[in-house]
């Protein structure tokens, strides 16, 4: 039996927080995956069963891995409080974010069809690089 469709050999996700001064809090987000596992098919219906996903005889499902995921994504915030008397509690939130901050091409499926000239090729892409600025209020 071959392996599953999320099954990746290894993962790691480190989050952290550090508030260095009074200016800004820094958020940290790195996740690494492992290459995700994929098919090697025919591209033809040999079953009969109108679905066209059959594979070479002795080749397992999902025997084929596609590259890994990384991810680094950062945050800086910065809480500016107002209001006056009782109302003092009242803060808004600044924030920009930075997600895939590196700008690593992440694929995402790949081509497994024999036949195929793209075959082994992968035809999808994660998000690039994305910023992100933000503001929230609390009161």
């Amino acid at each position: 039996m071959g392996a599953r469709d999320f099954d990746r050999r290894h993962r790691f996700l480190l989050l952290g927080r550090v508030s260095p001064g009074a200016l800004v809090d820094l958020g940290i987000g790195l996740t690494l995956n492992s290459g995700g596992p994929y098919a090697e098919t025919l591209g033809q219906d040999i079953f009969n069963n109108g679905r066209g996903r059959a594979r070479p005889f002795g080749v397992p499902r999902n025997s084929l891995e596609g590259n890994g995921y990384a991810s680094l994504d950062l945050r800086a915030s910065h809480d500016v409080k107002f209001g006056s008397g009782g109302q003092r509690n009242r803060t808004m939130t600044l924030a920009l974010d930075a997600f895939n901050l590196l700008n690593r091409v992440n694929y995402g499926s790949y081509v497994g069809t024999v036949g195929s000239p793209l075959f082994g090729a992968p035809v999808t892409a994660r998000a690039a690089r994305q910023l992100q600025v933000s503001a929230g209020v609390k009161f």
